[in-house]
């Protein structure tokens, strides 16, 4: 091999790892940015809850049933679009009577199962449930003034933050792993969630809802091991004989993908 030939290859690998650098820097550079925004918007978040009056309320009736899948094998049969994501902000939803929902910002870090890795590195936005939300929208059917044991006045704007213990909203920040669905609706759509939807102009198709939030969410929070179970009820539930326990289905998520 010539002098020259050596030379050029040189080149070639110091331009190389010149562009590994610049990638890597970038790639340093975004997720610093990304940090510093999420510490910003749990900041200005986590204060408007704490001015709120907390009112926990849960969403699985105790004669209710619910269709969901129990492994990673059934999220794959149902060809489920399953994510892991990173909880960037919040928006709290209005207008809405007799309930509440939270638009919740999410960074797609991987997409685990599915056929829609295009959404990798994007942010969607998911609909969640529960948030703050204006007594007067949340008990606007009621003239009591105690409600699940909270003082309240149900015909003014104070601000009320709906904690479903069920499916409690994650810290912004943390990671989620769940199962998601397009939010759909058409013009004879009546359900008061559609209702919700046209009322905060969110149009069908645009954006995303777990399947089934008090069952198949996951939450890691910053500095955390392993995923726990969103559902703060049924995290620890070991019970064998009962069909909400997740505890095996949770281990099964962590091995597979707490990587």
């Amino acid at each position: 091999m010539t002098g020259l030939s050596v030379l050029f290859l040189a080149g070639c690998q110091s331009a190389d790892d010149s562009d590994r650098d610049s990638a890597k820097d970038k790639e340093a550079s975004a997720q610093q940015v990304q940090k510093q925004t999420i510490a910003k918007n749990k900041t200005k978040w986590d204060a408007q809850v704490a001015k709120a009056k907390k009112i926990d309320v849960t969403s699985i009736g105790e004669t209710s049933s619910y269709v969901f899948p129990s492994s990673i094998k059934k999220f794959k049969e149902a060809k489920s679009l399953l994510i892991k994501g990173t909880v960037v902000n919040y928006e709290k939803l209005s207008y809405i009577h007799d309930d509440a929902y939270t638009k919740a910002s999410i960074k797609i870090d991987k997409v685990l199962l599915g056929n829609q890795k295009k959404l990798e590195g994007k942010t969607v936005t998911l609909i969640l449930h529960g948030g703050l939300t204006k007594s007067s929208d949340y008990l606007s059917d009621k003239n009591d003034l105690e409600y699940n044991g909270v003082s309240v006045n149900p015909h003014s704007d104070e601000e009320l933050y709906i904690h479903d213990t069920d499916a409690p909203l994650p810290a912004i920040g943390s990671s989620i792993i769940t199962d998601i669905n397009y939010v759909e609706y058409d013009d004879q759509d009546s359900t008061a969630f559609a209702n919700a939807m046209r009322l905060n102009k969110i149009k069908t198709k645009t954006v995303y809802r777990p399947r089934a939030e008090q069952f198949t969410l996951w939450v890691k929070d910053a500095g955390a091991k392993e995923y726990v179970l969103n559902n703060e009820n049924q995290r620890n539930n070991a019970d064998p004989n009962d069909l909400s326990s997740e505890t095996a289905f949770t281990k099964e998520i962590n091995d597979a993908y707490n990587k």
